[in-house]
């Protein structure tokens, strides 16, 4: 009988390190700024793969891997993105779209089809479905970014809009 002890280290790799950086410190073009985003798709691995890379940017994320769940975290998570799939079993990403419409806590939140399909009529279909944006898988890192970018920028135009009432209310 042989006995072998194996020592790890109890530190992070370097490369762990530099993922981990918080967003204060992270230049300004990193295009992170912390939304809410919530992915939505069918293919596991994909929507964790996703997930990961736009927690790396700082962002707050949660994934659903079905219609029902994507709706239930809308209620509780209250996204400001919704990365959808269009393409799911049960119910497609444009039934979860319908039924996000009618939800008080989807009101701000920005729909954006992530999905296979990227005819012209496809990005038409989208669009009047309410959806902000159209990306075709496998996502264009820039673009995502790009996205995200402007994104709260609306959202910062929004509430500034209802700062009056606000105001108003506040005792």
């Amino acid at each position: 009988g042989s006995e072998f002890i194996v020592r790890l280290p109890l530190s992070e790799p370097p490369a762990l390190h530099r993922l981990a950086t918080p967003a204060r410190n992270r230049p300004v073009d990193d295009f992170s700024r912390g939304s809410r985003v919530l992915v939505v798709d069918d293919n596991h691995d994909a929507a964790w793969s996703l997930a990961m890379l736009l927690k790396t940017l700082g962002h707050e994320v949660e994934t659903a891997y079905h219609g029902a769940a994507a709706l239930e975290l809308v209620r509780t998570f209250q996204p400001t993105v919704v990365l959808l799939d269009l393409g799911m079993p049960e119910m497609s990403g444009y039934e979860v779209a319908e039924r996000m419409q009618g939800m008080p806590e989807a009101k701000r939140c920005a729909l954006v089809a992530l999905t296979g399909w990227g005819q012209e009529e496809d990005r038409q279909r989208t669009k009047a479905a309410g959806f902000k944006d159209h990306l075709v898988k496998p996502v264009d890192l820039a673009a995502l970014k790009k996205l995200l970018a402007e994104l709260p920028a609306e959202d910062t135009a929004i509430a500034s809009a209802y700062a009056p009432v606000a105001a108003e209310i506040a005792p």
